[in-house]
């Protein structure tokens, strides 16, 4: 199951605990508005420590999940067009967006990018079926012409709880001029 199923524990201390203080966030107006905001900068301070992640990286978030975040992400870099547009497109191969994906995405980390006006690579599996970081590197070199070249990869996979080697895949994505966008949906902390 993908989804998030309901935990006793977890409902009522959002309820009880966090449900009597929710309020608009930015809003320094009411004590709720207050908490709101120091709980929202705070979770994004967590987040990044669980990540790694410098001041200057960027944390999306949204209220829909995965897919919503992603979808959201693929319109700030100009990359989703409206469906009934499509016809009206022409892009060159070489000035199309590449995303390479593993063999492990959760859908929402390939049917988005599927949706997009990228072309999306899926790298195979190893022989033992894992994320070989090897085959990335000897692939991206046929898409050196490629203005940007985008790695999306989970940090873990929510069936197996599979953890792809998402360091070495951003490494490689830098090496070759790329950036590296890691999904942690299924290990945030």
């Amino acid at each position: 199951i993908a989804s998030g199923r309901l935990y006793r524990p977890i409902e009522e201390a959002i309820a009880n605990v966090f449900g009597p203080m929710v309020g608009n966030t930015h809003s320094e107006s009411s004590e709720t508005g207050r908490c709101m905001t120091h709980a929202y900068h705070l979770a994004h301070k967590i987040i990044k420590q669980h990540v790694n992640a410098r001041d200057t990286d960027v944390l999306i978030t949204c209220g829909s999940g995965m897919t919503g975040a992603v979808a959201k992400f693929q319109r700030i870099l100009g990359l989703r067009i409206p469906e009934k547009l499509e016809k009206y497109l022409d892009i060159p191969r070489e000035e199309r967006p590449v995303v390479f994906i593993t063999h492990m995405e959760h859908h929402s980390n390939q049917t988005t990018w599927l949706e997009s006006i990228a072309e999306v690579v899926v790298l195979p599996p190893d022989d033992k079926l894992f994320v070989d970081p090897k085959l990335l590197d000897e692939i991206l070199p046929r898409y050196a012409d490629r203005k940007m070249k985008i790695g999306s990869f989970s940090a873990c996979s929510n069936v197996t709880g599979i953890m792809p080697p998402y360091h070495e895949l951003a490494a490689i994505m830098h090496k070759h001029g790329g950036y590296c966008f890691v999904d942690f949906a299924a290990s945030a902390p």
